[in-house]
C-alpha cells in the first residue's frame, strides 16, 4: 500500500491513500481525539485523503487505527462463532 503525506502544518495532517476510499472512511470514523474527515475532491481525478486537525493528529490517527483493529478482531471472533457449522 502506498500512502503519501500531502500536508503537515501545525495541528493539521493530510494523508493520501490511493485507491482506498473505504480505508479513509474507516479511519476518519474512528478518529475521536481530533477532527477528522475522509475527503475526495473528484471521484476520477483525485485520490482519497484523510484530513485530521487537532492537538496531535498523528497520535489521533494511530489511536483510530488501533480501535478499528480491535473492533474488527471482535467482529471476526463473533462472525466465526455464528457461522460455525
Amino acid at each position: 500500500m502506498t500512502t503519501k503525506l500531502v500536508r503537515k502544518e501545525g495541528e493539521l495532517l493530510e494523508i493520501e491513500i490511493p485507491g482506498d476510499e473505504t480505508l479513509t472512511d474507516l479511519i476518519a470514523g474512528f478518529c475521536k481525539d481530533a477532527d477528522a474527515a475522509a475527503v475526495r475532491e473528484h471521484p476520477f481525478l483525485t485520490e482519497p485523503k484523510i484530513v485530521v486537525y487537532g492537538k496531535n493528529p498523528k497520535k489521533a490517527i494511530l489511536k483510530a487505527i488501533d480501535e478499528a483493529l480491535s473492533v474488527l478482531e471482535e467482529f471476526k471472533t463473533h462472525f466465526k462463532r455464528i457461522t460455525k457449522e
